[in-house]
């Protein structure tokens, strides 16, 4: 009886070494989780927003404990700057933080304003890239200039890139309009374009078109024109067709 006492107390010890051990583990594990600070902040998908930008909006410059940073709050905060458009935070148990934002690119500069448009509708003069993007010289409808920048978010932006210039400008014949949604794009390489929100779309074959003309040819695109009768009418080159009736 003696010895299945001194047994029974042996596994009690036991067990409460057990017990206190967990509860020690633990109590260190949630004060290392207390007190972890960030030691690593990994940004990705970011080109117009530098680091420390966004290290300084998401409120984490001082790099404060781990526990102290809520990733809803952090996301919301970023979301605040109109060149983000969507972001991802994680975590790690290491102190590691990644950030993956996705970003609105500059689609023009208006003049009229003085600030820069992106394809998300929003505007800044937070950046100085106005010398690289499209500008818009003059005013445009409240409605179509919303039609305008949904559109463009369908052109590939390296075409969007070789805009110089946005002109609103209506297709008016005889004082009758004709298209009241027209404008003309004036290129880098010395080519213009006429286009329309509606038919927008077929600014993605510019390039195609452009490698169709003659070496050293420049002249206006009609991208705006529906018809589909050949080749050039389809692509809207009226220099190209000029130019293919002489070589026939």
């Amino acid at each position: 009886m003696k010895k299945e006492k001194k047994s029974k107390s042996k596994i009690s010890i036991i067990g409460l070494f057990v017990i206190i051990l967990v509860i020690y583990l633990t109590f260190s594990f949630v004060y290392y989780l207390m007190t972890l600070p960030i030691k690593n902040i990994y940004i990705s998908g970011n080109s117009y927003l530098n680091d420390a930008t966004i290290i300084e909006t998401a409120g984490i410059k001082e790099y404060p404990s781990m526990m102290k940073v809520s990733r809803r709050k952090v996301k919301k905060k970023l979301l605040k700057n109109e060149f983000i458009d969507s972001v991802s935070i994680k975590k790690k148990l290491n102190g590691t933080i990644k950030i993956s934002i996705k970003e609105s690119k500059p689609l023009f500069f208006n003049r009229n304003t003085g600030k820069i448009v992106l394809l998300n509708g929003k505007s800044t003069d937070n950046l100085d890239i106005s010398s690289k993007i499209p500008a818009l010289i003059n005013s445009v409808p409240n409605d179509l200039y919303k039609s305008l920048i949904d559109a463009f978010n369908k052109v590939d932006y390296n075409i969007v890139l070789q805009i110089s210039e946005i002109e609103y400008d209506p297709d008016i014949i005889n004082e009758k309009t004709i298209d009241p949604e027209r404008f003309y794009l004036r290129m880098i390489d010395g080519n213009s374009v006429y286009i329309n929100p509606v038919n927008i779309n077929r600014l993605n074959n510019y390039f195609e078109v452009y490698d169709r003309l003659p070496d050293n040819v420049k002249g206006t695109l009609y991208f705006d024109s529906n018809s589909d009768n050949n080749m050039f009418k389809k692509y809207g080159s009226k220099e190209a067709s000029e130019i293919a009736a002489n070589e026939n």
